[in-house]
């Protein structure tokens, strides 16, 4: 490997800002639905909305196929990565062998008041807001990522939140499909997971993930 000190000229660093630039914001609209799955997104077009070179729209691009969010098609353009059985269960098996560890990892040394407060945030959010499924789920991520910034491994929190704009994009995919009885069990299942940590029971507290982790990926997959 060859290790150079070159410095970027103007050119490259404008073209790196705008490469940046396309990949959050075509990122943001793939993992809000705003495209939906297998649309074809195409250089000129993106060129045209965004006012900018072909070149860093390629190279988001790029970017986004080796996150796994588009496949790229030679001659036509960038296909939105489907939501289907095997991109569930991808994202899922990824989770279990994160969060079971970090759940462990947290119960065993991790800052129990950071969850005793939102135990009581969650409690309180389920007497006060029992039918908001939208609520329930947002509410839901911020214990997952709780979990993992409370470990204080950045790099490991920085490699789950690519993750978590996964499950974010499958959430909000089938967010209209969700009834109040699978939201009551989430809610449930979530409780459990901050009740082990807080009782610094390491084992109880990767069961509760796993659990928790395994029931969400079979309601997601009954929804296809």
């Amino acid at each position: 490997m060859q290790i150079t000190n070159e410095k970027m000229s103007e050119s490259q660093i404008d073209r790196a800002n705008k490469k940046d630039m396309a990949y959050e914001i075509l990122k943001q609209r793939i993992i809000n639905n705003e495209y939906k799955p297998l649309d074809t997104l195409t250089e000129q077009s993106i060129c045209s909305e965004l006012g900018i070179s072909k070149t860093p729209v390629r190279e988001a691009f790029k970017e986004l196929e080796k996150d796994g969010f588009v496949k790229i098609i030679p001659s036509i353009g960038c296909l939105v990565s489907s939501i289907g059985l095997d991109y569930i269960h991808e994202i899922f098996e990824i989770r279990e062998i994160l969060e079971c560890a970090a759940a462990r990892i947290v119960a065993e040394r991790g800052d129990k008041s950071v969850f005793e407060e939102m135990l009581k945030n969650h409690e309180s959010f389920e007497l006060a807001e029992k039918k908001n499924i939208k609520g329930s789920v947002v509410s839901g991520f911020e214990i997952h990522t709780a979990i993992f910034e409370t470990i204080g491994n950045s790099r490991l929190l920085d490699f789950y939140k690519n993750i978590q704009n996964h499950i974010i994009r499958i959430r909000l995919f089938f967010i209209y499909q969700f009834d109040l009885d699978k939201t009551e069990r989430m809610n449930a299942e979530h409780k459990m997971i901050l009740k082990t940590i807080i009782a610094g029971n390491p084992n109880a507290a990767e069961k509760a993930m796993r659990e928790h982790l395994r029931n969400s990926q079979e309601r997601l997959k009954s929804l296809l």
